[in-house]
């Protein structure tokens, strides 16, 4: 099982780091696209946020940009986008786009008011053995994603689904003590 863990806009291409919160290791998402621009969030945010999200890929050109995936048919993926907005254009204004998976619309991005981040996640069968994920421009503002991970799930985990995906609604943890969990 091999997981796939992109620092979007990472430069060089094959840059590679382990996050050290969580012990994860990264790569840049160089081989998986061949548009969009690589950028950075303000230097000020950078001690708020894990590695991964220090840098981010914004889309200011073309209606649809997609990233491109060889995996495994009929397999289940847990795929998971950050967005971390970071004010990195140094316009402050909050962009909003659809994400894709292929030709089906998997979620909007839409960051809320006074934030600046954006999390998403879905669990997906493959039908075939590509995949596309695609940010697609909806209005004014640039399409931009910080990090895109895929986790092939075991084949006893069962998730009943008619669609064959199952997004997110919420996850919550009560714990007696601060603590991150990944």
């Amino acid at each position: 099982m091999r997981f796939i863990s992109l620092d979007c806009g990472l430069v060089p291409e094959d840059t590679t780091y382990v996050e050290r919160t969580t012990n994860i290791t990264y790569v840049s998402d160089g081989t998986h696209i061949d548009s969009g621009v690589a950028r950075r969030i303000n230097v000020t945010l950078r001690t708020e946020f894990q590695q991964q999200l220090w840098n981010l890929r914004s889309f200011p050109d073309g209606q649809r940009n997609c990233y491109n995936f060889n995996l495994t048919k009929n397999r289940r993926y847990l795929i998971r986008g950050f967005f971390l907005y970071g004010n990195y254009d140094g316009l402050n204004i909050l962009p909003s786009f659809d994400l894709y998976i292929g030709q089906t619309k998997w979620t909007s991005v839409s960051l809320p008011e006074g934030g600046n981040a954006f999390m998403d996640e879905i669990i997906h069968v493959l039908k075939q053995d590509r995949l596309q994920i695609c940010l697609v421009k909806t209005g004014e503002t640039t399409p931009f994603i910080s990090s895109l991970e895929l986790r092939p799930l075991d084949s006893n985990v069962t998730y009943v689904s008619q669609s064959g995906s199952l997004m997110l609604v919420a996850r919550l943890y009560f714990s007696p003590t601060p603590s991150f969990i990944r």
